[in-house]
C-alpha cells in the first residue's frame, strides 16, 4: 500500500511514529532499554506467584498476623498479572515497529514479519515442549498428555487448557505464549490495510469483546479455566497496548514523580483486584468477580507500561537489570522448571525456607535461561536481523 500522500490519520514518521523516533537508536536502531527492564519486572510478578504459596493456612502456621495476611497474599497473587503486563508490552512495541515499518516502507513485508517471529519464538519454546515431552515418557511424574503437547505445538495450548485444565508439569507457563502468537498472526494484517484511526476502533472494538465474552461466561456458569485462558477473555491488555501506540506521541511527557505515581497506581489496581477475587480465601474465585477486575488489570498493566516508556532514570538502564530484561523470554518460559528443581533441594515448610527455595530457584532459572540465549537462542536472533526493515534490540 502506498502512502506518497497520506491522509489525515495515516500514520507518517512525524506522527504514529514521533514517539518511536526518540527512542535509544544506535546505528539505525529502535531499543528502548527502560522496557527491557519493565519485561523483567513483569517475568518477577510471575515468578513471585509461582514461588510463594497462596493461601492463608500456611503463613498463619508461620505465625503471620491475620493483617499481614491480608496485604502479603494479595500481593503475591497479584504477580500473576505480570503475563498482563507482558501482553500490554508485546502489543505495545509490535505494533510501534509495523507502523515504523509501513511509515518507512509504505507497506509491511508479513513474511518477514512471521519469519522474525518464528527465529524470536520457536527454538526456545518448540525445545522446551519437546524436553517436557521427552520427560514425560521417561519419568511418569512428569506426564504430559499428547492433547498438551498438540496444543503447544498448534500455538493454541491455551485453548486446551480452557477445555482440560493446568497440565501438571512444568510447561503451565506456556499458555501465554499461544495467546501471543495467535496475536502476531493476525495484527500485521490489520496494520498492512487500516488506517490508525480504524486501527484505533479495531482496539477499541476488542475491549468491547472481551468484556461481553466475560459477562456472557460469568452468566453462563463457565469454569475458571474458560475464564482466564481463554483468548477473548485476555484480549483488554492487547488492546490498550495497541492504543498506546497508536498516540502515545498525543499523551504529556511525565516528570518523575508522575511516573512513580503512575506506576503505584497501576500496582495498586494489580493488588486490589488480586484482593477482590478472593484467591486467598477460596481455591477458585467466582468468574463474576473475574470479569470485574479482568478491565481493572489491564488499565492498571497500561498504567505501569506509560510510566516506563521514555523512562530515563538510570537505574532502569542498569546493565545487569536491562540483561536480565534481554533474556525475560527465557526466564519466563523455564522458570517453573527451576523452581521444581530448587523444590528438591529445599523442602518449602517455613517462611525462610520458602525464601531460600525462592532465590536457589532464581539463580537456577537465570543460569538455564542465559545458556539458552547464548547457544540456543542468539544464533536465530542473528538470523532474524536479515529479515528486518526496522533494527530492534541488539543481540
Amino acid at each position: 500500500m502506498a502512502h506518497d500522500e497520506p491522509t489525515h490519520d495515516e500514520p507518517t514518521l512525524d506522527e504514529s511514529t514521533q514517539d518511536l523516533t526518540s527512542a535509544t537508536e544506535s546505528k539505525g536502531r529502535f531499543y528502548r532499554p527502560e522496557l527491557d527492564a519493565l519485561r523483567f519486572f513483569a517475568f518477577f510478578g510471575v515468578f513471585v506467584f509461582h514461588a510463594f504459596p497462596h493461601y492463608q493456612s500456611f503463613y498463619s502456621a508461620n505465625a503471620v498476623a491475620p493483617w499481614l495476611n491480608s496485604v502479603l497474599i494479595p500481593t503475591v497473587i497479584s504477580g500473576a498479572y505480570g503475563v498482563d503486563l507482558f501482553f500490554a508490552l508485546s502489543a505495545y512495541l509490535i505494533t510501534g515497529l509495523l507502523l515504523r515499518e509501513r511509515a518507512a516502507t509504505g507497506t509491511l513485508d508479513l513474511r518477514g514479519f512471521y519469519l522474525r517471529r518464528i527465529l524470536r519464538i520457536w527454538p526456545l519454546y518448540l525445545s522446551f515442549v519437546a524436553f517436557a515431552a521427552l520427560l514425560s515418557v521417561v519419568s511418569p511424574a512428569h506426564k504430559l498428555g499428547w492433547h498438551y503437547v498438540a496444543g503447544y505445538t498448534l500455538l493454541a495450548g491455551n485453548w486446551v487448557y480452557v477445555v482440560y485444565g493446568l497440565p501438571g508439569g512444568f510447561t503451565i507457563p506456556l499458555w501465554t505464549v499461544s495467546i501471543e502468537e495467535q496475536f502476531y498472526l493476525t495484527w500485521p494484517l490489520a496494520v498492512r490495510h487500516a488506517t490508525v484511526r480504524g486501527m484505533a476502533w479495531i482496539a477499541v472494538g476488542v475491549l468491547v469483546l472481551a468484556n461481553a465474552m466475560r459477562i456472557w461466561l460469568a452468566v453462563t456458569g463457565a469454569s475458571l479455566q474458560a475464564m482466564e485462558y481463554n483468548t477473548f477473555t485476555r484480549l483488554d491488555p492487547i488492546a490498550l497496548g495497541i492504543l498506546l501506540a497508536l498516540f502515545v506521541h498525543n499523551l504529556p511527557r511525565l516528570a518523575g514523580w508522575q511516573r512513580a505515581t503512575l506506576a503505584m497506581s497501576g500496582v495498586a489496581a494489580l493488588v486490589g483486584s488480586a484482593a477482590f477475587n478472593g484467591w486467598h480465601s477460596a481455591e477458585n474465585p467466582e468468574t463474576w468477580r473475574l470479569a470485574i477486575t479482568h478491565p481493572l488489570i489491564a488499565l492498571g498493566s497500561a498504567a505501569i507500561l506509560f510510566a516506563f516508556i521514555r523512562a530515563e532514570s538510570r537505574w532502569l538502564r542498569n546493565p545487569a537489570l536491562i540483561y536480565l530484561g534481554k533474556i525475560s523470554y527465557g526466564l519466563y518460559v523455564v522458570h517453573v522448571l527451576g523452581l521444581y528443581i530448587a523444590a528438591r533441594l529445599i523442602q518449602p515448610v517455613t517462611i525462610s525456607a520458602v525464601a531460600v527455595q525462592s532465590v536457589v530457584g532464581f539463580v537456577i532459572t537465570v543460569a538455564i535461561a542465559a545458556a539458552s540465549y547464548r547457544w540456543l537462542e542468539t544464533p536465530f536472533l542473528k538470523l532474524k536481523e536479515r529479515f528486518a526493515h526496522v533494527q530492534s534490540r541488539p543481540v
